[in-house]
Parts: structure tokens; sequence; C-alpha cells
């Protein structure tokens, strides 16, 4: 790849690969297993809560320390935490309590892998050659979270649920061939040069000053929110005469086959138009094709704008991943990045509760048009930002 040291790239995308596989195997594992266990469906939330509270609480300081110690030690210890986690969950199949204890030692498992992996793409890649990177890297996360739940279609003979114990223990397989691919990523500690920077927060307050960076942040987090915002409203088009539950179904998997569609060509798209462009492009089709989905256009319409959505939001994580790496300081990417998780896991927070609020007056469908507004809103942003020298 352009930009990029082959020897080190194919083990970035074997890890991007398995800590997707394992994650979106191993959360609705956790949610089945507590279900199974007595829990009520209440509980299911506190789950994605443990899962996700690292990433807000953690991921500073982790995107300081990959700065410091090097994308190779933050990785192999995030698989080893990993394991562990896995290893609890087998052990608590019949425990709640220790059901939440696996989800929150994963997630932190998965936040330093996730935050390892991004800093070693964007330590290996050169400035205009970024977009083709986290292309690449962002469509093997999507073959991950693709191949992960079939892992929970294997057949068990024992009943109608998912063979946990089996789901777990192939888990816990790729976790462990996560370690080795983390032991080739490269890199080296840096902590001598971290050791003369400010805190995280002073560190990032810099970042977020630099030109860009605070649009990229709000740019990619509107962009995230806004697919997890088609997962719980696109459903919920099921109610209105003329759209059945396949219907929804069929538009949820046309998005994410055209999601990594989009990103395998975004190599090509970026040689033939600026970031700025692209961005511009990709969010404002994105938010005229959401909201064209809130709207009575009729059943195979939705389908055209589900997948005409699916393929431009697609391109908007890499780029605004690119992005960020490219104005933050060459020993600050780790942190940059997290800041960029931290965005992002906020937008997904406020944003479809704030458009929950709004489901009283205006239904489904008039939330997905509002959310289309807010990405022609992230459009702007995208637009007004000045090209780089």
């Amino acid at each position: 790849m352009p930009g990029t040291p082959g020897s080190r790239w194919p083990w970035i995308i074997v890890h991007a690969v398995l800590i997707q596989v394992l994650t979106y195997a191993v959360r609705p594992g956790l949610s089945f297993a507590v279900l199974e266990a007595g829990g009520q469906e209440a509980v299911i939330g506190l789950l994605a809560t443990s899962f996700a509270l690292p990433a807000l609480l953690l991921a500073l300081p982790a995107g300081r320390l990959t700065d410091g110690r090097g994308e190779r030690t933050i990785a192999v210890l995030g698989s080893v935490l990993l394991i562990a986690a896995i290893g609890i969950a087998l052990v608590s199949l019949q425990s709640v309590a220790g059901l939440m204890v696996a989800a929150l030692v994963l997630g932190v498992g998965h936040l330093l892998s996730i935050i390892s992996e991004q800093t070693a793409v964007a330590n290996r890649s050169k400035v205009g050659s970024r977009e083709s990177a986290f292309g690449l890297y962002t469509l093997a996360a999507s073959i991950g979270q693709t191949l992960g739940p079939l892992l929970l279609a294997i057949p068990n003979p024992a009943g109608p649920g998912p063979n946990l114990s089996l789901v777990f223990w192939c888990a816990m397989g790729a976790a462990v061939l996560l370690g080795v691919a983390s032991l080739f990523l490269g890199s080296g500690s840096r902590g001598a040069s971290a050791a003369k920077r400010p805190g995280s927060f002073a560190s990032s307050r810099k970042i977020l000053r630099e030109p860009g960076a605070f649009r990229a942040v709000v740019a990619g987090g509107i962009a995230i929110a806004s697919v997890d915002v088609t997962l719980a409203f696109w459903p919920a088009l099921s109610t209105q005469p003329g759209i059945s539950a396949a219907l929804v179904s069929l538009m949820l998997t046309s998005r994410a086959l055209a999601t990594l569609a989009s990103r395998a060509a975004l190599p090509a798209l970026s040689r033939r138009l600026s970031r700025r462009m692209l961005l511009l492009i990709s969010l404002g089709a994105a938010a005229v094709t959401l909201a064209l989905t809130g709207l009575p256009i009729g059943p195979i319409w939705l389908v055209v704008a589900a997948v005409l959505y699916g393929f431009a939001i697609g391109v908007t994580q890499p780029i605004t991943m690119a992005w960020l790496t490219d104005v933050a300081p060459e020993d600050q990417r780790g942190l940059a990045l997290s800041l960029r998780l931290v965005g992002n896991r906020l937008a997904q927070s406020l944003i479809p509760a704030g458009a929950g609020l709004l489901t009283p007056l205006t239904g489904g469908g008039g939330v997905l048009v509002a959310i289309g507004a807010s990405l022609a809103a992230a459009a702007t942003v995208a637009y007004t930002q000045k090209k780089r020298d």
C-alpha cells in the first residue's frame, strides 16, 4: 500500500479482523449468557454500559500511554485483558455479576487493542496516503464485524440458543491469535519524550486547538452516531403500513454491505478527490439518503436509500481518522485518536438520546430526517475546513 511499510501492514490487518471477530461474538454472547443466568432484559443495558464505560474514562490516558510505550506493548496488554475477560465469562456462565465483570474487562482490552492498532496505522502511513491506509483498516474491521456474529450460529445440540461455551472458546482462540499478531505490530518505547509532555487533558486541549482537529472530532462523531440511529429507528419503520421486518432487515444488511464496498473503493476515490471534497460529498449524500428513509417513499426506494447511505457513511470514518492524524503532533497520534474515540462515544450517547426525545413529536421518520439534518451540518463543518498548506 502506498505510504505503508509492507512488513507490518499485514499484521495490522490481521489484528483489526481478529479484534472485531471476537468482540462481535463475545458481546452478544454475554447478553445471551446473562439471560440464561436469569438476568432481566434491563440488565442487558448495564452490560452494554460496562463495556462502553472504559472508552469514556480511560481513552485519553490509554492514548497517551500508547504514544509513550509504543503500539506493540499496549496491543499485547490489550490481548491479555481480552483473554482474561473471556476466561471470566467461561467460568461465570451462571453468574450475572461475573458476566458484568467480564464485560468490563472486555471493554478495557478492546479499548487498548483499538487505540494501539489505529495508532499503528497512523504511524505507518504518510500524509496523502492516510485515507487509503485507514480505508483498508476500516474495511478489515468491517469484515471482522461481519464474521464474528457467525459464531453464534454454530448449532447447539443442547437447545435453541447459541452454544455459549463453544462461542467463548472460539473467541479465546481468536484472542490468543490476536496476542501473536500484537507482537508483530512493531514500535518501541517513546517514554522519554512522553515524560516531557503535559497530562492527557492538557495535551487534548492543545490537540483540539490544532486547525481542523475539533472539526474532525465533531464530524466523525455525528457520522458514527447516525449509524447507531439507523440501528434503533429503522426497525421502528416496520410499524408503518407496507414496511415489514424483512424489509428492515434487508435495509440494514444492504447498508452494511455498501459500507464494506465504499471502504474497499476509498483508495481509488482518494486518488481522484481531495479529502475536503470527499467529506463534503459523502456527508452530504449520507444526509440526504438518511432523511429519505424517514419519508414515505416506498419499499424499493427505502432499500436504494439505505444502500446509498451505507456507501456514503462508510467513507467518513477513515477520512476523519486520517484528518485528525494529520493535524496531531507526530508523537501524540495515539492521544489524538483516543480523543476521537471519546467524541464518538459522547455522540453515540447524546445524539440517539436526543433523537428519542423527538419521537413523541415527529415519530421515527421525523427522527431520521432530523439526524439527516445533523449530517448536513457535519458536511458544512467539512466544507468550511481550510485546505492544508
